[in-house]
């Protein structure tokens, strides 16, 4: 005979009843046990999780609270380090800039040390040769414009122009009129030009 169709879809049926009998009992009997738990102040999630964390292959999805603040502390410490490390660039940065404008004002320094050195140098030698000039000035002041004239017109234009310049005009121009024309043009120019 064939088998009847009614009797197969019983069994079937009977399979997920029993299923249903059993299992929403548990899963009632499991809530009202966890709700139980936290009223009473246990903590079943970390229980739960320390159990799970002793179980191979499971323990790697999941963390306990101390795995949790470790982590918690690591990621704060690296962002600590990597701030720190922004820091010290910065720094670096502002310390190679410190440092290239203090050697641009040391040889600044030497640079202005060195023209002041020259200055007082010729500042010195320009006493000297200001109270040479005015030695000879006196001395061709004194002296004929004809015997004076032939004397300045054989000096070299660096001490001749200086000593003219700090002659009286008067004598001056006695002198430059015992000259050789052209000469006395040429020394004429250049007092005139300087």
């Amino acid at each position: 005979m064939a088998p009847n169709p009614s009797k197969n879809k019983e069994k079937k049926a009977g399979i997920f009843q029993w299923l249903i009998v059993i299992l929403v009992p548990l899963l009632f009997a499991s809530l009202i046990t966890v709700i139980i738990l936290y009223m009473m102040g246990i903590d079943i999630s970390k229980y739960t999780r320390e159990t799970l964390n002793k179980i191979p292959f499971i323990e790697e999805s999941v963390t306990t609270d101390q795995e949790e603040l470790y982590q918690n502390n690591m990621a704060k410490k690296e962002e600590e380090i990597a701030s720190l490390e922004e820091q010290y660039e910065t720094v670096q940065v502002e310390v190679q800039s410190k440092d290239s404008t203090i050697e641009e004002l040391e040889e600044e320094i030497e640079n202005l040390t060195t023209q002041l050195a020259e200055l007082e140098q010729q500042k010195a030698e320009n006493t000297d040769d200001s109270s040479a000039y005015q030695g000879l000035t006196e001395s061709f002041s004194a002296m004929k414009p004809k015997t004076a004239a032939p004397i300045i017109e054989n000096m070299e234009n660096t001490v001749a122009l200086p000593l003219l310049r700090e002659l009286d005009p008067e004598i001056r121009g006695e002198i430059l009129g015992e000259m050789d024309p052209e000469i006395a043009a040429d020394y004429s120019d250049l007092l005139v030009n300087e």
